[in-house]
């Protein structure tokens, strides 16, 4: 059965599926927002008892409606007090808050980057550096200001508001009509903006990654970019993509202009409704001077809460358009299947390798194999051969399940190898590729990064054996010498011999090599093919190469041509022969005669 991934990217998630997946978020981190919440409902109560005593200092000690006048400092000292421990309990909220965000973001890197090393080959196939980074970095900013700020804030913002309207109406119904008689029309004002600035915030979403995408392409490929003089278009490129970005970013501070200033001027209305109304009821004897400044103080308070609806609401859709992004990866990607009922490989010794009735494809329609049945017997070393574009590496990357068969079967140790647990797998299969990558980490511990617990004579062994040892000593630290991102002072021979190395060291049993010797000159492969074959011996070998001294390593030669096996034996008899073999390595036996 044909087990493939998905070819193409899911849909972002719709509203109520991010919110949930939000929600599950922000409830992991319970502890701190039970905090968070407590704190905002104390504060919010707290706003509103300030006033409300100060409204009975004046009743009762500055302008009491009786003629006697009570002691004033216990008020003072009340309000104190009150205020103090608001502030206490502000900036417990705060530091909750911000906490909670910080862990929220932190946690759906985490689920992102481990979602990332479970991916298949096909994913970074289809998708640039650039978009993955920024779905990772630019992507959660916005969640973790909206976690950590803005649904806390918003949940005190409501409070406040039900809390202050509960207040006024308690006070004077009439008054309180008149002052909350614009909060309709702030509601519907702040629904309006949030569904206007969604669909932008999405767009600008993207248009971030897009902008990664281009700069990660443009320091990746310096090199090209410098030699062929390309600054200016890919300059030019990188502009065009900021200007969009640019674009997006004025559309929503347009539709925010719009729309906040009046979340700011309704409320600004109910003050001067209160002022003037107020006024008639305080001449008229209905209303004292600490009700009227209790309304005017509270409606004062109201501003910022109803502002600040705005701007939640315009961070929830900027953190809602990220976070469908990110789930949708998280949700609707499928990473490499791990087999329910797992199998163990067999213990001891060399792993056979087989393809049975291999076909593969890209996805594109045409296949790169067209069943393929190949047999290696344990600790056989094996040449693949074949033109460019013959689908040598497209074989040898379905051993450790870089890709899974279209159709076939592909068995380590008689096992399918989608049968067995991925990290059983890859510490069987060891594998060097044309262009490997090395790490930011000193030459030594870049050796050992299969199997950190290696003995160092084993090390030295294999650094011998694949001629790191000889460069090692003239580097500045020897073997603790940092190595640069992706190997970058080192030659590129250099790094295919760190990595042939590092396949040494992990101790697999079945060495994968593609094309391991092709940035080595010619006296340097001579040598590592004279050491290479003592110290892959009980390793089952396959090697995809070019190069007829490479081949020489091996025990049988196949040749691919086109996705199928069209000759196999000694490499010697292939080449009396006179066939396919013979045309691929005929003027390179031509040329050293």
């Amino acid at each position: 059965m044909s087990r493939r991934f998905l070819s193409v990217d899911p849909p972002d998630l719709g509203l109520w599926p991010t919110a949930k997946g939000l929600a599950h978020q922000w409830r992991e981190q319970w502890r701190l927002v039970a905090v968070g919440l407590v704190c905002a409902f104390v504060y919010s109560g707290l706003s509103l008892a300030i006033p409300i005593v100060i409204r009975h200092a004046i009743d009762s000690s500055i302008a009491p409606t009786n003629g006697h006048h009570k002691a004033l400092w216990p008020y003072l000292v009340a309000v104190v007090l009150l205020a103090l421990v608001r502030f206490g309990v502000n900036f417990t909220r705060r530091y909750a808050t911000a906490r909670t965000g910080i862990r929220v973001e932190a946690r759906m890197r985490e689920l992102l980057y481990q979602a990332y090393l479970r991916y298949p080959r096909s994913f970074y196939d289809r998708h640039a550096t650039g978009q993955v980074v920024s779905r990772a970095t630019n992507d959660l900013y916005p969640i973790r200001y909206f976690i950590g700020w803005g649904m806390t804030q918003g949940l005190q913002s409501l409070m406040l508001i039900v809390g202050i309207a509960v207040v006024l109406f308690l006070v004077n119904v009439k008054l309180a009509a008149f002052a909350l008689v614009a909060m309709p029309a702030v509601f519907v004002l702040a629904f309006s903006f949030a569904r206007k600035v969604m669909p932008i915030s999405r767009e600008v979403q993207q248009l971030k990654a897009d902008v990664t995408e281009a700069a990660d392409e443009a320091v990746v490929g310096i090199e090209m970019v410098q030699a062929f003089g390309r600054e200016d278009d890919v300059q030019a490129r990188f502009a065009s993509k900021a200007e969009l970005v640019r674009d997006g970013v004025l559309r929503q501070a347009r539709v925010e202009a719009a729309f906040l200033p009046g979340l700011l001027f309704l409320p600004t209305l109910s003050i001067a409704a209160v002022v003037l109304f107020g006024g008639h009821e305080v001449i008229g004897g209905t209303l004292t001077y600490g009700e009227f400044f209790l309304f005017y103080q509270l409606l004062l308070q109201l501003v910022w809460p109803l502002e600040a609806l705005g701007w939640i609401l315009s961070l929830a859709q900027r953190a809602t358009a990220s976070a469908s992004r990110s789930f949708a990866w998280l949700q609707g990607i499928e990473t490499i299947p791990e087999p329910t009922h797992p199998t163990q490989l067999p213990h001891g010794g060399g792993l056979g390798v087989r393809f049975e009735n291999t076909h593969f494809s890209y996805g594109t329609g045409s296949e790169v194999l067209s069943g393929v049945d190949l047999d290696v017997a344990p600790g056989e070393v094996i040449a693949v051969c074949g033109p460019t574009g013959a689908g040598k590496t497209s074989l040898l990357n379905l051993l450790p399940r870089f890709y899974d068969p279209t159709e076939g079967r592909v068995l380590v140790g008689g096992v399918d190898v989608r049968d067995v647990k991925l990290e059983e797998l890859r510490s069987a299969v060891a594998i060097v590729t044309q262009k490997p990558i090395l790490f930011s980490i000193p030459l030594r511990d870049n050796l050992t990064a299969a199997r950190p617990d290696a003995p160092w004579d084993e090390v030295v062994a294999a650094a011998e054996a694949a001629g790191v040892a000889q460069f090692a000593a003239q580097l500045p630290d020897g073997f603790d010498t940092l190595i640069g991102e992706r190997g970058v002072n080192l030659s590129g021979g250099q790094r295919q011999r760190v990595a042939l190395a590092r396949a040494l060291v992990a101790g697999a049993r079945v060495v994968v090599l593609d094309d391991p010797m092709s940035a080595v000159d010619t006296q340097t492969e001579r040598h590592l093919v004279e050491n290479l074959r003592p110290a892959l011996a009980g390793r089952t070998v396959l090697i995809a190469t070019q190069r007829l001294s490479t081949v020489e390593v091996a025990d049988r030669a196949v040749v691919l041509d086109d996705g199928v096996i069209v000759e196999s034996g000694r490499p010697a008899d292939l080449l009396a022969r006179g066939a396919v073999f013979w045309s691929l390595f005929g003027e390179e036996i031509g040329a050293v005669a």
